[in-house]
């Protein structure tokens, strides 16, 4: 299972870091990081590396809010999996999973071009998914449908659902 180390991570993080006090009644201090680079990894098999321009982490929960968020996964022995951009993000720091929304577009290891409201990469599983609208652009053209899974290990994109094919000329 990998491991956060919250030290590292800071010792990574190219801005300014303010821990940030109790502004409400109901709201829990957490840490501050401008220009954050969360890396993670599974052995000497698969790397996440997730860079954000803010983040705001909650120690309680072990999740972190990202904004202006770029992320990547590769494999030692494959390359790249996968990039994307997105406009939020929220990581768990403890299992590497997170959640994109706003905006979110990106790349398979393959070359096919994505973009959707948000996706979920779930580590564990090696899977980036989502359920809403997405659009998928390769060589075969653009493909549009009710969500996608993908598939890193075997580099599989798989449409869910309402597929509709326009082919490139």
């Amino acid at each position: 299972m990998p491991q956060f180390n919250l030290t590292r991570a800071l010792a990574i993080a190219a801005g300014g870091i303010l821990v940030a006090g109790l502004s409400s009644a109901e709201e829990a201090p957490g840490l501050r990081v401008s220009g954050m680079t969360f890396v993670g990894s599974r052995g000497d098999q698969s790397e996440l590396v997730v860079r954000s321009d803010t983040a705001f982490f909650h120690p309680d929960s072990g999740l972190a809010d990202l904004q202006v968020v770029r992320a990547r996964v590769s494999d030692a022995k494959k390359g790249e999996s996968f990039q994307l951009q997105c406009d939020r993000a929220e990581l768990d720091v403890e299992t590497n999973d997170f959640t994109a929304t706003g905006n979110v577009r990106g790349l398979t290891g393959d070359g096919q071009r994505y973009s959707a409201p948000w996706v979920r990469y779930e580590h564990a599983t090696s899977t980036l998914s989502t359920d809403a609208q997405v659009t998928m652009v390769d060589s075969g053209g653009t493909f549009r449908g009710d969500g996608f899974r993908y598939h890193i290990e075997e580099r599989r994109f798989e449409l869910l659902g309402n597929v509709v094919m326009e082919q490139t000329p």
